[in-house]
């Protein structure tokens, strides 16, 4: 049961809603000693976590979207503290994964300790930069860095949906030159990602294969965007057999180099990382988080 939980806030995630009175509700009513801290930039959850850890709370709570949710988990990693999901974000990709309600109430109930155990969960590391999810190029970095906030506040998750679409009228094809703990592979795609999670949010899995608890990466170079390669995803994203495996390929690897041709944006968890080339290695079951007991 949690005794003292901390919760960082980032207000300018997703649409309004009442996490304090949520969070005095639940947190007071269950006998959880509780605070928070409101970020204001970049960073501020990092901090306000390592305060939390250096203060003994038992449980730092990160309300807001996947980048809030990455910053806390940074501040935690290799420690037995956990991170808890409040979905306040405009996806909730890493809520989605760990079966974390939408809810508010039930999640703030679950950060309390009601019906939760903890699971631990890998991360990826870029140099100093770590991600929970995804590092994504080509198409998968361009519709993200195309749905600005204006579109996000008018349209929520839709908003990357029509940013992808606007973004095929101008795809370009890339040679992909990998190295996967040490064998070597070129070919040919449209985008290029590396999964840690499955989950992409608007409900949807890009693959059920994949696992944030494997202590693998995934590596999936989807080959166009004609109707066999769409077919060839979805199938695999709803478990079933892939009927044309040359569609996109796929590898898991604990060790990761990427380079394009030409050069592509990178995407790390959402953010703006910068252009190929990029290492990358997974550290296993580095954080735990707060879930549902099964």
């Amino acid at each position: 049961m949690t005794k003292r939980l901390y919760a960082v806030i980032n207000p300018a995630a997703g649409q309004p809603r009442p996490v304090l009175h949520t969070l005095n509700s639940v947190c007071g009513g269950g006998g959880v000693d509780w605070a928070v801290s409101v970020t204001r930039r970049s960073g501020d959850a990092v901090r306000f976590a390592q305060e939390a850890l250096a203060e003994g709370f038992d449980v730092v709570a990160a309300f807001g979207g996947d980048g809030t949710v990455m910053e806390v988990a940074s501040a935690l990693m290799g420690g037995d503290v956990p991170v808890a999901v409040l979905p306040g974000g405009t996806a909730n990709v890493m809520s989605t994964e760990l079966g974390i309600p939408g809810d508010l109430t039930q999640a703030c109930q679950l950060a309390c300790g009601q019906g939760s155990t903890t699971k631990p969960v890998d991360v990826g590391q870029a140099g100093q930069r770590t991600f929970m999810l995804r590092v994504a190029m080509g198409l998968d970095a361009d519709h993200v860095i195309g749905a600005t906030r204006e579109m996000k506040d008018r349209y929520g998750e839709l908003a990357y949906t029509i940013s992808a679409l606007q973004q095929v009228k101008n795809l370009q094809m890339a040679r992909y030159k990998l190295t996967l703990d040490g064998e070597s592979y070129e070919v040919e795609g449209a985008t290029c990602r590396v999964d840690n999670s499955g989950n992409f949010g608007h409900g949807l899995s890009f693959s059920q294969k994949i696992s944030v608890s494997d202590g693998l990466l995934d590596v999936t170079i989807v080959r166009d965007l004609g109707p066999t390669s769409v077919q060839s995803l979805v199938s695999d994203a709803v478990g079933h057999r892939v009927p044309n495996s040359d569609a996109f390929h796929h590898w898991q690897a604990r060790e990761i180099t990427i380079e394009a041709d030409p050069p592509q944006h990178v995407i790390g968890d959402g953010e703006l990382w910068g252009e190929t080339p990029i290492s990358l290695k997974v550290l296993p079951q580095a954080v735990r988080f707060v879930v549902p007991e099964t």
